[in-house]
């Protein structure tokens, strides 16, 4: 545990007896030591060359003052302050434990529960160090202890005062340093926050997130390049790509990300301090446990659900069956309009909460979501309801997204005219760019947008199955077209699959298809086909470290698909008509699908069994979009309509939040619910064209 004390070394500091040496880094020398009083202590003695200089000594004594003010919940306690002759050291409580950085190079990377606790108690830690007007400045995987009672954070503040004897070198690590930082700011609550991602990436993959070869190599990728978060499972994996944004105004704070963690907006009470939860981009709900049971063997039903031809559950709808008019020919009507609508709006929900997700902002701070109004106008004074701005394309909107573009987070609408525009919303909208493609295979194919590995995309949509995807700022293909189907392609969605961005794509023979945009080829196993209806729209997500996606058709039921296997899962069988849009979240703990169709109901329903869980009435026409988000703490729906309305839902409840929102052109295509420094709002892509904004109040209570 200690290792013997060589000559040389102190064998008393003050009252306290030191018994061994737990360690030397660049800061100084660890001891064990014991408290005349019996009690164990670490007791951390500075580096000669710091501690000569009597200017250094005092700004030691004030800056590890201040540490002694941090709660002590997930941080190793700083008991005692003192010089002994021209020796400054800190007196800490003893954790009994191996740190981070040696427990996952001994035993591996840390995953499940063991994960979430690291995340959740080294969050707490920081925010606690924040709170007390402290930067860590030095946040890696050896200031992790894994102590018997759970992680501890230690050397908070230490580096603070290495820093002012201005030694001549770097202080911290550069490894886990922000970008600020190592272009020479100074470092601050954004950038531990920066270390903070870099480590819990380092306790769920094994590796720092920007590499450990060449200091120079490194300090390029901090810089310049995207992080390696490959093998981290989602949702957490969205929340440290949030954290790990280049510009220190991007990142959440600690408090922020703690919440995030923690499921704040959940319905239910907040769970106890040291329950370890996982965070939901587009609620914020924790699940309770696993969502699903583990990754079926090869060719076996996904999820633990029925094989195919089993009798799926769900309840039957008590209404009455949709308008005598033909079902079909409706389902056409919509498909040429808008049937991609809901293509993308699982994967535009992540994208917004990336571009925002203040739930608690401490200070405030500029917006840099550009297309989401400023936190400099009260929240307070745009209530439920409050339309907040109109942008109009050419043709439907048939999809919307929230992505970045040129280095800005934007707006981005494809619409069925072969247009998509990008634009920044504020008191009045902005336009930054109108994207066409000229030249190549109809040039007025519908476009839906999305995201590609982090950057804003589009998705042309051919009328001989083809689909060009490509990046909106070059507007130039990513790969090949893609000629997997054989008939229109109707509903698209990105989805992130061993690491790397796949696009799910459905079309008007019921087939399904996963593929890689780069080299317009099928990638991995594909799903099997379960009838000849058209896909009208698809969802993907990623829970306990799995990818999936969930269709819906014109068969009336929705599919979970495997998307590691493409192994069918669960098959639900609630509506009464086609159903035309899909969204997920998380209900109770439990993984749920949302979908809506030509009843006019939106319905709930558990995606490992296709069990309905509830339902929502009050459209007078076919829903055609949703999406799912927060609003005052509460877990929200939205759903659009062909009659011209949006209803705001509370998940959990079943109220209706408000009146209708009233779309200005009429059927609504396309719906997302965003954040952004602690507002909720939402727009709407409809038959004429026009994306409305609206705010839905703030998104904490």
């Amino acid at each position: 545990m200690f290792r013997p004390l060589q000559a040389g070394e102190p064998t008393r500091l003050g009252d306290y007896r030191i018994v061994g040496g737990l360690g030397e880094g660049g800061q100084g020398v660890v001891y064990l030591a014991e408290h005349t009083s019996g009690e164990r202590v670490a007791i951390k003695v500075l580096h000669a060359r710091l501690a000569g200089r009597r200017e250094a000594r005092e700004r030691f004594l004030r800056e590890v003052d201040a540490a002694m003010r941090v709660a002590a919940f997930c941080t190793a306690r700083v008991l005692d302050v003192a010089v002994d002759g021209d020796r400054p050291y800190i007196v800490s409580e003893f954790v009994d434990g191996s740190s981070l950085e040696d427990s996952v190079r001994e035993h591996g990377p840390r995953s499940g529960g063991a994960l979430d606790r690291i995340a959740v108690s080294t969050a707490t830690a920081l925010a606690a160090i924040h709170r007390a007007g402290i930067v860590h400045r030095d946040f890696k995987p050896s200031n992790v202890l894994l102590g018997s009672d759970g992680p501890r954070v230690i050397d908070f503040g230490i580096a603070r005062v290495i820093d002012l004897t201005a030694t001549g070198g770097w202080v911290g690590t550069p490894t886990y340093m922000a970008p600020e930082v190592i272009g020479g700011e100074p470092a601050r609550a954004a950038s531990d926050v920066f270390s903070w991602a870099v480590t819990v990436g380092f306790a769920a993959t094994g590796r720092p997130s920007f590499g450990r070869d060449t200091l120079p190599a490194v300090m390029y990728r901090i810089l310049n390049a995207q992080p390696d978060l490959d093998g981290v499972p989602e949702p957490l994996r969205a929340l440290l790509t949030h954290c790990l944004a280049k510009s220190p105004r991007e990142r959440p704070t600690a408090a922020e990300a703690l919440h995030l963690l923690l499921g704040r907006g959940q319905d239910s009470a907040t769970p106890p301090a040291g329950t370890p939860h996982a965070w939901t981009p587009s609620t914020g709900m924790p699940p309770a446990g696993p969502p699903f049971a583990e990754p079926p063997a090869f060719g076996t039903p996904a999820f633990g659900t029925p094989a195919l031809g089993t009798p799926a559950f769900g309840t039957q709808p008590t209404d009455g069956p949709p308008p005598a008019e033909s079902r079909r020919k409706r389902s056409r009507l919509l498909v040429v309009g808008s049937a991609a609508s809901v293509a993308v709006l699982v994967s535009v929900i992540v994208v917004a909460l990336r571009g925002g997700g203040s739930n608690v902002p401490s200070t405030p701070r500029p917006s840099t979501t550009t297309g989401i109004p400023s936190a400099a106008t009260s929240v307070a004074a745009r209530p439920y309801g409050k339309r907040m701005a109109k942008v109009t394309l050419g043709g439907e909107a048939n999809s919307l997204a929230v992505s970045t573009y040129m280095g800005q987070r934007v707006v981005l609408a494809g619409s069925t005219k072969g247009v998509a525009k990008v634009w920044k919303v504020d008191a009045r909208p902005s336009e930054l760019a109108k994207l066409e493609r000229s030249g190549g295979e109809e040039t007025d194919a519908a476009i839906d947008v999305g995201e590609v590995d982090g950057e804003a995309a589009m998705f042309r949509r051919l009328q001989n199955g083809g689909v060009v995807a490509s990046l909106a700022e070059s507007a130039e293909p990513l790969g090949p077209t893609y000629r997997g189907h054989q008939k229109m392609v109707y509903t698209i969605a990105p989805a992130q699959v061993s690491g790397k961005t796949v696009l799910v794509s459905g079309d008007e023979a019921g087939r399904v298809h996963v593929w890689d945009p780069k080299t317009g080829k099928d990638s991995g196993p594909q799903p099997k086909a379960v009838g000849s209806d058209p896909v009208f729209g698809v969802a993907t997500g990623t829970t306990d470290g799995r990818p999936f996606a969930v269709t819906v058709s014109a068969d009336d039921t929705a599919h979970v698909w495997n998307l590691e296997t493409g192994a069918l899962g669960a098959t639900f069988r609630g509506h009464s008509g086609d159903v035309f849009a899909v969204a997920t979240t998380v209900m109770d703990g439990a993984p749920v699908g949302i979908s809506g169709g030509s009843d006019r109901k939106v319905r709930v329903w558990d995606l490992r069994n296709g069990r309905e869980r509830t339902s929502f009435s009050g459209h007078t026409a076919e829903v055609a979009a949703l999406a799912a988000g927060r609003v005052e703490g509460r877990a929200v729906v939205a759903s659009g309509g062909f009659d011209g309305t949006i209803r705001v839902w509370d998940l959990r409840s079943g109220k209706q939040l408000g009146d209708p929102l009233k779309s200005p052109g009429g059927r609504v295509y396309s719906v997302v619910i965003a954040e952004d420094e602690g507002e909720s709002w939402l727009a709407a892509g409809d038959a004429k064209g026009n994306i409305t904004e609206w705010s839905l109040g703030p998104a904490s209570p």
